[in-house]
């Protein structure tokens, strides 16, 4: 039989495109997918530089990744002339303002004020690549601010059995110099990727990080997505909350919080440039 179209990575004759439009009819599908990647939006722009430029409070933004358009839809929605969004992603789509690939993006020099990510670090091939460019386009004082998986315990055995993504926590990402810094992804195209990317680089790697790039301060790493986030079976798997126990999820998401190191599944990291 064939298989069910992905909103993930592609399958079968998917192209990259497709997946995206898969995603974007799995969003409409799902409104408890829907509520927890608000969450992570809204605490993702609470996060952002506050400039109060002529664009807006918080300045020019630039979307990193931004698939089948869904933090677009939020802010557009939520932080009407809050500041001027150019959503951008590697595949062209019409979900997007823009392609644009995060290892050279087309923008000046100080030109932007905060950059934006939900699940791109991971599957960016040279991710320092990015860091070097976004040091680059950022003005002084600007973020990045990005949601990414984080392997915790957890988090790790949950993503092997039941996510696409491959997890590969030793896959190195600096070199001796930038010229021979290794790519720690897996697979080919758009949608290659490392989850354990953003955990080994903050965590592991953050004292190679922060000589490499004295100047991007990382302002905050916190762990997010305890319990519902899993349950909710993302973008391609089974919903194992039931509708009505989804108050109960929240409240158990909250008390989870002490244990989060072990069972996170979320990375939020501010980083400003100096």
């Amino acid at each position: 039989m064939p298989s069910s179209p992905s909103a993930t990575v592609p399958t079968g004759n998917q192209s990259e495109s497709d997946v995206l439009d898969v995603r974007a009819d799995v969003w409409r599908e799902r409104p408890l997918l829907r509520e927890i990647y608000n969450r992570y939006f809204a605490e993702m722009i609470a996060n952002f530089a506050s400039p109060r430029s002529a664009e807006g409070m918080h300045g020019t933004i630039v979307e990193l990744g931004g698939g089948s358009g869904n933090f677009k839809e939020y802010f557009q929605r939520e932080h009407t002339n809050a500041g001027k969004l150019i959503a951008t992603d590697v595949v062209p789509t019409h979900h997007c303002d823009l392609a644009v690939d995060a290892m050279a993006m087309p923008f000046p020099d100080a030109s932007i004020d905060n950059i934006v990510m939900q699940d791109v670090l991971h599957h960016i091939p040279y991710p320092l690549k990015f860091f070097a460019e976004a040091q680059r386009v950022l003005r002084s004082g600007g973020r990045i601010v990005m949601t990414e998986p984080y392997i915790s315990p957890a988090a790790r055995i949950v993503f092997k059995l039941a996510h696409p993504e491959p997890v590969v926590p030793s896959a190195q990402i600096f070199g001796d110099n930038p010229s021979s810094d290794p790519s720690p992804l897996r697979g080919s195209g758009a949608f290659a990727s490392n989850q354990a990317t953003p955990t080994r680089l903050f965590f592991k790697d953050r004292q190679l990080f922060e000589t490499r790039f004295p100047t991007l301060k990382i302002l905050a790493l916190h762990r997010r997505s305890l319990f519902v986030y899993p349950l909710s079976g993302g973008f391609s798997g089974p919903k194992l909350l039931p509708r009505f126990l989804e108050p109960l999820g929240w409240t158990l998401e909250s008390l989870l919080k002490p244990a989060a190191l072990l069972v996170a599944f979320r990375l939020l990291a501010v980083l400003q440039k100096q």
